[in-house]
């Protein structure tokens, strides 16, 4: 009796206590209204998604402890939504349509309500198609309920990337394999181009890997923004302290941070705060926070520029008064040194199965000649002389994983000159250069040097997980893979409540990913042992390997994906599912249009003297439809005309099947039509090669390409057999006016010579 007598006075107490926690809670109330209307950030008015007749939305402000409410109104002819990102909410409130709850439809409205766990600096966008790259996003700041030491001055700065372009068209023109951009933006590579830099080797060693031309960013954007300007100016005295909130709310964007009156003092990553560490040039990775404190020097006014990791532009925010002191210029990339350096060379010398040139087997599997420790991001930090021969895994047991600490190069690293195993600091810092055409100058993320101000490690006790994820991706097609699929139902990723979730993420593309989790923080294991840092987004650096763990404590479903916004878009992601965890009858219902795979259309024709000739495609991830033609004439009395249709499967950047249907006619003779089975292939030198099979016994192989001597000048050239009708040729030059137009001239072996214009829609 008595032990029932104190378990009620217990139980009472912590009724008592968590009754007046609630009472003393702060409810906050926002109202957020979503509309459309035009804005100029470049001279030029364009439709735009703005919160609050702004863009960013307005900063919302809380306590640790509060309560957020916060009301959505739609007032757009669309549906929406807003992810509170970083800050753990029920599933319910995560904000991503079909996965956490039904989309806001137009002329309706939402509210948000949670509990504020936690404090720190975070942000908060829309998880509706493309409306982020629209406006869509704004900043959120939770104060701890302990207050330290204050700075002189607190200011958010949230920067983004503005394109004037309808952000739908953006991701048709990156589906339809266009280099419009990189020529946009001054990166489009070139045989001229690498002759110039002495890099002709470097060139071709790539074309025989069957390498695409590499680039560290995808769209040329027309601006760069901080809080919603190409340019600012924060009040600031000399010798003060300012704090600023940097939040990375770009679509797609990287930048490199630097304050030109001295180095940076990171405090806080994500909003979780870290040791303090000094950075003279800091990269921030799409969706990544970081508080840093800056001081004034004792006269003027000084630049914090955050400038595009691509060098492609920057935005700047000035701080102090007076005479300006910019900051310095960043150093370009020279995106030729990806071609062949330090062992990248043999990347496509084997026989590739999965994509952007990575194969599958062993490195898909997570496999390795010798046991060892994957690196937490290939070559971050590398500049600091970090030791990785140091490198722990806080409350892994090693008898049962057999990944012991050991300062060896992994298998990944001997074949794809990735930084992957425990490597010295200065060998790491050579390979970067590689995969990234970089140098000491444009460091990366800062993730080795960030130490968690408390204890991180999880109990030894609690059973661990391991899951390895690849990160696949085709730049000529644009599409984006976890483990070499898009984001579907049936590949979820399963998990159990109360174990140990690890990510062995094994990126094998040439590109940055900032991947995100949603609901959860995670460790970012690095050589800090038990005081890994906590995050919600991980830079994946290209060619490498990272491994995050978290306490899987957040029953429910959560999203996991790349965060630039394109990406995602294009698959790149997937669904985090407790076991157990069922869905509510209103979301199983419409949880299939989460994984809607959207098609795209898009064409091309070439019209010449001489003749015509173009393709139309209508194509979602794995399935390509094409109708290609081809018309000439010798004189008015003799013209021909060749269409065929295809219906293509994917396979990977390399390989597809199709089958489909070639139709014929000559003048004044009867119209033939075949059936096609055949395949695409890419050779060395990035030929594409094509043969098929036909319904009368015959045959078909096409082998063509083309050289971009400049960036806008190129030389094409295409030889075809056929047991019909023999040989056939054509080779040409063409020169890029813009997007959508080029001049070209050409010879036919069936036309002869003949000029015009071909015409990109």
């Amino acid at each position: 009796m008595s032990r029932m007598r104190a378990t009620a006075i217990a139980s009472l107490i912590i009724i008592i206590l968590l009754t007046h926690h609630v009472l003393r809670a702060a409810s906050v109330t926002y109202d957020l209204t979503i509309d459309q209307r035009q804005v100029n950030f470049t001279g030029k008015s364009v439709q735009s998604m703005t919160i609050n007749g702004g863009i960013p939305g307005p900063t919302l402000r809380f306590k640790e402890g509060d309560i957020a409410r916060i009301h959505v109104h739609n007032n757009m002819n669309v549906t929406t939504s807003i992810h509170w990102h970083g800050v753990l909410v029920p599933p319910g409130m995560d904000g991503v349509p079909y996965l956490s709850f039904p989309p806001i439809e137009s002329g309706t409205a939402f509210t948000y309500e949670f509990p504020l766990r936690q404090s720190g600096t975070y942000w908060y966008h829309s998880h509706t198609g493309m409306q982020q790259q629209s406006g869509v996003y704004g900043a959120i700041v939770i104060e701890p309920l302990q207050n330290g030491p204050k700075p002189d001055h607190d200011y958010v700065v949230v920067l983004s990337d503005w394109t004037d372009e309808n952000p739908h068209e953006v991701s048709r023109t990156l589906k339809r394999g266009s280099e419009w951009y990189a020529l946009k933006k001054g990166s489009a590579q070139s045989i001229f181009g690498a002759a110039h830099l002495g890099m002709l080797g470097d060139y071709f060693a790539r074309e025989l890997q069957r390498m695409p031309a590499m680039d560290i960013a995808d769209v040329a954007y027309d601006r760069f923004l901080a809080n919603g300007r190409p340019e600012m100016i924060l009040p600031a005295e000399p010798d003060e302290t300012v704090r600023l909130r940097i939040i990375d709310g770009s679509s797609t964007t990287y930048f490199h941070l630097e304050f030109a009156g001295g180095p940076m003092t990171v405090i806080s990553a994500d909003g979780q705060d870290v040791e303090p560490i000094k950075e003279t040039r800091l990269l921030v990775g799409a969706a990544e926070t970081y508080d840093v404190l800056v001081q004034i020097p004792s006269a003027g006014m000084y630049e914090f520029r955050a400038t595009a990791h691509d060098g492609s532009g920057y935005a700047s925010v000035w701080i102090g008064s007076g005479e300006r002191n910019p900051a310095p210029d960043l150093p370009g990339p020279n995106l030729y040194h990806t071609m062949g350096h330090h062992g990248l060379g043999q990347i496509l010398s084997l026989t590739p199965a999965g994509t952007m040139g990575m194969p599958d087997g062993d490195v898909e599997a997570g496999k390795f000649d010798q046991p060892g420790m994957m690196s937490m991001n290939g070559m971050e930090g590398m500049h600091n002389g970090t030791d990785h021969s140091k490198m722990e895994m806080g409350g892994m047991d090693h008898s049962t994983h057999s990944m012991p600490v050991l300062p060896q190069v992994s298998r990944i690293d001997k074949e794809y000159g990735a930084c992957v195993g425990l490597l010295e600091a200065d060998v790491c810092a050579s390979k970067s250069l590689a995969v990234d055409g970089m140098d000491p100058s444009r460091p990366w993320t800062p993730y080795a040097r960030l130490r968690s101000v408390s204890h991180t490690a999880f109990s030894k006790d609690k059973p661990i997980r391991e899951i390895r994820l690849t990160l696949d991706g085709d730049m000529e097609r644009y599409v984006w893979f976890l483990n070499n699929k898009r984001l579907s139902e049936s590949d979820s990723i399963r998990i159990r409540e109360g174990e140990v979730v690890r990510f062995i993420m094994i990126n094998r593309t040439m590109m940055h990913h900032p991947m995100h989790l949603h609901g959860h923080f995670f460790r970012v294991i690095n050589d800090q042992g038990d005081h890994a840092p906590l995050k919600h987004t991980v830079d994946v650096a290209p060619m490498s390997t990272t491994v995050i763990e978290f306490d899987a404590n957040e029953f429910g479903d959560w999203f996991f994906h790349c965060h630039l916004l394109y990406h995602m878009e294009a698959g790149m992601a997937g669904v985090v599912h407790y076991e157990g965890f069922t869905l509510s009858p209103q979301l199983a219902a419409i949880r299939s249009q989460l994984y809607k795979d959207l098609w795209y259309f898009w064409g091309q024709a070439d019209i010449l003297s001489s003749m015509t000739r173009g393709l139309l495609t209508l194509s979602n991830t794995r399935n390509i439809l094409t109708a290609e033609w081809e018309a000439g004439w010798h004189n008015v009395d003799d013209t021909s005309v060749e269409i065929v249709f295809t219906w293509d499967r994917y396979i990977n950047r390399f390989f597809s099947v199709f089958a489909g249907a070639d139709v014929l006619s000559e003048r004044n003779e009867s119209g033939i039509t075949r059936g096609i089975l055949g395949l695409r292939y890419l050779l060395p030198l990035n030929l594409e090669s094509r043969a098929w099979f036909d319904t009368d016994g015959g045959a078909r192989f096409n082998l063509g390409r083309s050289f971009e001597l400049t960036p806008r000048f190129g030389l094409f050239g295409e030889v075809e057999y056929d047991t019909h009708d023999r040989w056939e040729g054509v080779a040409g030059l063409s020169y890029t006016i813009n997007k959508i137009f080029s001049l070209v001239g050409q010879w036919h072996s069936d036309y002869g010579f003949g000029g015009g214009l071909q015409i990109r829609f």
